[in-house]
């Protein structure tokens, strides 16, 4: 029975050990799938991230192109108009001259030249004015929209930067669940199989126990129906003698 007790002592121990194992097991296996699904989700929504930069990317300079090729043709509008001017304008000196120092009939036509010339300038001042300020507005969109794209190109770059970390996160989360999940089930089974055993251990000193107290119950019941006996005879025994005794004096008085 002693030996029992210390075996059941020692699993009891084990157990408390396997049991510290495991929780420490379990815990660490915890903190690396949290980290493999943090790293995880990251990359997912990294990815998301980077496919919203990379739309938005597209769209700015889808526009910033657009702005510049309307840029390119109102330079080309302008220099048209600018060498219309100028033909224009010089179409209006010779025709000056005509109307102060031509002929009397040549004077009248000049003159009416004269006055198509100077709406014709006018036309072509306000043409380009127009364009002007139209490329002027189109120069401050094309600054704003390059702007846009270098600080959307930073982002991108930035997240590029992110994802390596991550990749490798993963990696090693993963390698260590691949260690630690097995580690965590064998310890998960040796502490049910110590606990199977430290039960049966215990059913058996229970029973040991159970068995001696009946054994020393019916050991002390013995002892008292044979003290019982003992004692009926010696008070049996007793009486005898004094009956014994009393029938000796009776003969006496008798004599």
């Amino acid at each position: 029975m002693t030996s029992l007790e210390t075996l059941i002592k020692s699993y009891k121990i084990k157990k408390i050990e396997i049991a510290k194992l495991r929780r420490r097991g379990e815990n660490a296996l915890k903190e690396v799938i949290s980290k493999k699904r943090r790293s995880s989700s990251g990359l997912a929504s990294l990815a998301r991230k980077n496919e919203f930069l990379g739309r938005q990317i597209g769209h700015v300079a889808q526009l910033l192109n657009q702005h510049l090729a309307q840029k390119e043709s109102i330079s080309r509008l302008k220099i048209a108009a600018e060498e219309r001017l100028r033909h224009e304008q010089d179409a209006q000196d010779s025709t000056k001259q005509q109307s102060e120092y031509g002929v009397p009939e040549e004077k009248v036509s000049a003159q009416e030249r004269l006055k198509f010339i100077d709406e014709k300038i006018v036309e072509l001042h306000a043409q380009l004015k127009e364009r002007e300020l139209a490329e002027a507005g189109l120069v401050k969109q094309i600054e704003n929209l390059q702007k846009e794209k270098a600080k959307l190109d930073s982002q991108l770059r930035k997240q590029a930067h992110i994802k390596p970390g991550l990749l490798e996160q993963l990696k090693s989360s993963e390698k260590a669940e691949l260690v630690l999940r097995p580690r965590v089930q064998s310890l998960i089974k040796r502490e049910a199989q110590t606990t199977k055993m430290l039960q049966s251990l215990e059913k058996r000193l229970k029973e040991i126990i159970s068995r001696r107290r009946k054994t020393r119950a019916k050991t002390r019941t013995k002892k008292a129906k044979k003290a019982t006996r003992k004692k009926v005879v010696k008070t049996a025994k007793r009486k005898t003698t004094k009956r014994k005794a009393k029938a000796r004096r009776s003969k006496s008085k008798l004599r």
